[in-house]
C-alpha cells in the first residue's frame, strides 16, 4: 500500500461522515500535496454525504423507522442495506470515526489492539490459565473489529452452519448462508460455485509472500495436510495461504467503509458516532424506543419499526440485561424489571483460545513485509485427534515474534528476529457467561471466558502445540529457521506442554453466542433473529451464533449482518 492510498481513505472517512468540512479537506488535500489525485466521483459522493450527515446529525429526529445499535461488522452492513429500502434508519455508534491510521493500514493493525481504537475489556481471572488475567480485544470505533483486526477473511467450514440448522436454527445452513457470503465479496480468483465477485468487499491472497508463508504451506504439506488453492472454496480443512479483505489499492475494507459510507448521502440514514445507548425501553412487551447519552446529553429516540442490536456478543448481551430482557433472577437481584424472562442471555459465550506462541528464530535478518501484508499469511486447519471432529484446531502463521509475559518468564524471552506459529482452538467445548456487574449501564459486563474449562480443550490444545512444533521442524523451513526458541529444545514431556498452554493461551477476541438462534431452554432470539418473549426487537451480531464456527468470526458477522438486512425488509 503506498503513502497516498491510505491518506485518501482516512480523509474520505472524515469527510463523508461528517468530521470534516469541504474546507478543512481541501486544506488538508493540499498540505498532503494530493490535489491531483483527489478529483473524481468519488470526493463529490463524500462530499455529499458529509454534508448530508452533518445536517442530519445536527436535527436529531424523535423517531425513525429503524435504529441499529453498533455499527461494526454487523451494524454497518443492516444500516447500509436498510437504508436501500427508503426507510428511515438511524445507527448509533459508541465510538469515534474510523479515521486512523493503523486501520488503513493493514501491516501495522496489531497496534490496535491495547490501543485507543480497543474496548479492551478485562476477563475474570482464569484459574486452569494459572489464574492470568487478561484483555479481550474488541473495536471501539466505527466499523467494530472490522476496523482493528487482522483483516483474515475465514467463513469457517461448511459443516458449522449445517450443525447451526440442525440444532433448530432453521434457514442457517450452508445452502442458505452461501449466497449472503457470494453476495458480499469481490472474490479476486473470480466467480465460482463457492465464491462471489462484484460485491463491495475485495477478497485477495498475499500478492508477494514472505518466505515464512510459503515455508510454512510447504511443511504443511509434508506433514500430510492437504493443500488447498482457496480456503473458503470449499470450506474444509486443510492449509492455505488466507484470505485477506484488502483493497485493491492496498487498504482495509472494513464494515463501515463497504457497506455504510456509500450509502452515508442518503438522507434517509443518520450516523451517531460517539454515542452510548444506556437502554431499549418498552411499551408492554414491544421495543419502542432506545435511550441514549450523545454529547453528554441524555436523549429518547422512537422506533417506529424495530430496534435491532448489532452491538457484538458482549454489549448486546449487556444492553438486553440492563433493558430488563434476561435471566429474572439475575435482573431481580440488580434492581432491574423483568420485561422478557430468558435465562439464555449472556450464556454460552465461546471463544476461540489463541495461544503465543511456538515461536523460531529467523535465519540471519527476517525480510520486511510487504506494505500490505497483514502478517499473517498462511493458516492450517486440522484435527487434533482428541475426539472425532475433523477440524478442532488452527496453526496461525504470524511473522512476528510473539509470546504472553508468562510464557516468556516460563521459557525464554523470543528472539528480535523471529516468527511464530501459533496453535489454537477453534470448535472449544467450554462455555463461559456474560454477566451485569451493576445496573449502571457505564459498568463494564463480568466477561467469565472459562477458557481451556474442559480437559477436552486442554487436551485438543496441547496437540495444537504439539503440531505447531512438528511443523516448524519440517525440511520445508531449513533455509530460513535456525532454531525454536519458545519453548525450546529442553521442553520434551507432555507437562513442557500443558505449562505452555497454562501460560500462552488467550483470547482470540472472537466472542459469539450470547444470544444465540434457537428454540430450545436458553434460545434467546428465533431463525428470523426476533428476541423470544418480545416485539420490535432483533439482534443481528455474533452473538446469535449457535455455535462458534472454525475460523475467524468478522466475515461471517458481515453475513449476519447481510442476512437480518434480507430478513428485516422481508417483513416491513
Amino acid at each position: 500500500m503506498n503513502k497516498p492510498n491510505e491518506i485518501t481513505e482516512i480523509l474520505l472517512d472524515q469527510v463523508a461522515s461528517g468530521q470534516m468540512s469541504r474546507r478543512r479537506f481541501l486544506a488538508a488535500v493540499g498540505t498532503a500535496g494530493l490535489t491531483a489525485a483527489f478529483w473524481g466521483a468519488m470526493i463529490e459522493q463524500a462530499f455529499a454525504a458529509g454534508e448530508n450527515q452533518s445536517a442530519n446529525q445536527a436535527q436529531l429526529k424523535d423517531a425513525y423507522d429503524y435504529i441499529v445499535v453498533g455499527a461494526g461488522a454487523s451494524g454497518s452492513v443492516i444500516a447500509g442495506e436498510l437504508s436501500k429500502s427508503g426507510a428511515d434508519v438511524l445507527v448509533v455508534e459508541s465510538g469515534g470515526a474510523d479515521t486512523a491510521p493503523t486501520i488503513s493500514n493493514p501491516s501495522i493493525w496489531f497496534y490496535n489492539i491495547g490501543g485507543p481504537l480497543d474496548w479492551h475489556l478485562p476477563i475474570t481471572s482464569v484459574p486452569q490459565l494459572n489464574n492470568r488475567k487478561f484483555n479481550m480485544a474488541l473495536g471501539h470505533v466505527l466499523g467494530g473489529g472490522a476496523s482493528i483486526n487482522a483483516m483474515v477473511w475465514s467463513r469457517g467450514m461448511d459443516r458449522d452452519y449445517d450443525a447451526w440448522e440442525k440444532g433448530g436454527a432453521k434457514g442457517w445452513g450452508i445452502k442458505d448462508v452461501l449466497p449472503t457470503f457470494k453476495a458480499q465479496e469481490d472474490w479476486e480468483g473470480g466467480a465460482n460455485n463457492w465464491r462471489g465477485v462484484g460485491g463491495p468487499v475485495h477478497i485477495r491472497k498475499p500478492g508477494d509472500p514472505h518466505p515464512t508463508a510459503p515455508a510454512f504451506i510447504e511443511a504443511a504439506r509434508q506433514m500430510g495436510m492437504p493443500i488447498l488453492d482457496d480456503v473458503n472454496g470449499p470450506m474444509k480443512a486443510g492449509a492455505g495461504y488466507i484470505n485477506m479483505n484488502i483493497a485493491v489499492d492496498g487498504t482495509r475494507v472494513s464494515a463501515a467503509r463497504a457497506f455504510l459510507r456509500p450509502n452515508l448521502g442518503r438522507p434517509n440514514l443518520t450516523l451517531l458516532l460517539n454515542t452510548d445507548v444506556t437502554k431499549i425501553d418498552f411499551e408492554g412487551d414491544r421495543a419502542s424506543s432506545v435511550s441514549l447519552v450523545t454529547g453528554g446529553a441524555p436523549k429518547s429516540i422512537k422506533a417506529n419499526r424495530e430496534v435491532i442490536l448489532a452491538a457484538g456478543a458482549i454489549h448486546s448481551a449487556k444492553l438486553l440485561m440492563l433493558s430488563g430482557v434476561g435471566d429474572a433472577m439475575h435482573l431481580k437481584q440488580l434492581g432491574i424489571k423483568t420485561v422478557a424472562n430468558l435465562r439464555g442471555v449472556g450464556r454460552n459465550l465461546q471463544d476461540h483460545v489463541l495461544l503465543s506462541g511456538v515461536v523460531y528464530q529467523y535465519k540471519g535478518k527476517m525480510p520486511d513485509r510487504p506494505a500490505d501484508s497483514n502478517a499473517v499469511e498462511a493458516e492450517a486447519y486440522l484435527s487434533s485427534g482428541v475426539d472425532g471432529h475433523t477440524n478442532d484446531i488452527q496453526l496461525v502463521l504470524e511473522q512476528l515474534p510473539i509470546v504472553t509475559p508468562e510464557a516468556a518468564a516460563r521459557f525464554g524471552a523470543p528472539p528480535k528476529e523471529g516468527f511464530t506459529i501459533a496453535p489454537a482452538l477453534v470448535q472449544p467445548t467450554s462455555r463461559g457467561v456474560v454477566r451485569l456487574a451493576s445496573a449502571n449501564w457505564q459498568d463494564a459486563a463480568i466477561i467469565d471466558a472459562n477458557l481451556l474449562g474442559t480437559d477436552r480443550d486442554l487436551a485438543a490444545i496441547v496437540r495444537a502445540i504439539e503440531a505447531a512444533r512438528e511443523l516448524g521442524h519440517q525440511t520445508a523451513f531449513d533455509d530460513i529457521r535456525d532454531a525454536e526458541i519458545v519453548p525450546g529444545p529442553k521442553a520434551t514431556s507432555r507437562q513442557h506442554s500443558i505449562d505452555l498452554a497454562r501460560t500462552g493461551s488467550a483470547s482470540y477476541g472472537h466472542p459469539v453466542g450470547t444470544a444465540k438462534i434457537g428454540t430450545d431452554k436458553d434460545a434467546v432470539v428465533d431463525s428470523e433473529l426476533r428476541v423470544h418473549g418480545v416485539r420490535g426487537l432483533r439482534v443481528a451480531d455474533a452473538s446469535v451464533m449457535p455455535t462458534i464456527i472454525s475460523g475467524a468470526t468478522n466475515a461471517p458477522a458481515y453475513m449476519i449482518g447481510g442476512r437480518a438486512a434480507e430478513l428485516i425488509k422481508a417483513t416491513g
